[in-house]
């Protein structure tokens, strides 16, 4: 599955073909990435990608997550996607990432605009979550773009290198989707 976003850049359904180039764009950005998120030290070869890429495929075809990588131009530069869906709810929570070069271009806030027609249109959401760490403030310019409405903190709702750390819970409401 394809959601085009503009005419530079997509989100493709995570697929095998992907799991070089994500495997690659993480090594290249390890120490950026491990800033905040906790699975980058855990996901050291080729194979765990390979791994992941199989699990998202079985969370799928479940509908607990639907992932993507960010192409643009042809090349993966980030991912994104719904995860924790809950259908009893109609709630799922986006979670993204994006390589160090590609930050400051919009590319996250377009990404995630493409993904929440898709969340409150395909799958029939009702509220989408974004949650980020008190400190990340690249991370929560995001849903502070988008609309979100900042509920709270999450205390110590993370563990991040050997400490728990505080996030914020963003959310938005289909009919706050204009």
């Amino acid at each position: 599955m394809i959601l085009p976003v503009d005419t530079d850049l997509s989100l493709e359904m995570v697929d095998i073909q992907h799991a070089e180039p994500i495997f690659k764009l993480v090594n290249s950005n390890r120490w950026h990435l491990r800033e905040w998120l906790p699975w980058v030290t855990k996901m050291e070869t080729l194979e765990h990608f390979k791994e992941y890429i199989a699990t998202t495929h079985d969370r799928f075809s479940n509908n607990h997550d639907h992932a993507f990588v960010i192409i643009q131009n042809g090349d993966v530069v980030g991912r994104i996607g719904i995860y924790n869906i809950d259908s009893t709810n109609h709630i799922g929570a986006i979670g993204y990432w994006i390589g160090n070069e590609f930050q400051g271009k919009g590319i996250v806030t377009k990404s995630c605009k493409t993904l929440l027609n898709y969340c409150f249109s395909d799958l029939e959401l009702n509220r989408v979550e974004i949650r980020c760490a008190t400190k990340n403030f690249r991370s929560q310019a995001v849903p502070e773009r988008l609309g979100f409405t900042k509920e709270g903190i999450i205390r110590q709702g993370e563990a991040l290198r050997n400490e728990y750390i505080d996030i914020y819970c963003y959310s938005l409401l289909k009919h706050e989707w204009k």
